[in-house]
């Protein structure tokens, strides 16, 4: 068997003889590692990102609440003025 000839499952080197298995607990401690840390770090993400997007929420409604409210009491100002003129 040749290195362009690969058995069913792609488990032989080049001499035909199969890979020896990766020790197992440390392996497995350095795949959880991993893991662990990966999902620290998308966790940190979704919380930094979603912090920033609810502040910016509700920052903009903020800015839409104080533009409503002076047009609102402008509305009964502009009724008492036109009660005057009458």
């Amino acid at each position: 068997m040749n290195g362009s000839q690969v058995g069913a499952a792609g488990c032989c080197n080049q001499s035909g003889e199969p890979l020896p298995p990766p020790e197992g607990r440390e392996s497995r401690a350095v795949q959880a590692a991993v893991l662990g840390v990966l999902s620290v770090l998308v966790l940190c993400g979704i919380l930094f990102l979603g912090g920033s997007l609810l502040l910016r929420a509700q920052g903009l409604t903020a800015l839409l609440a104080r533009q409503w409210r002076p047009a609102r009491e402008a509305e009964p100002g502009t009724a008492s003025e036109g009660e005057e003129d009458s």
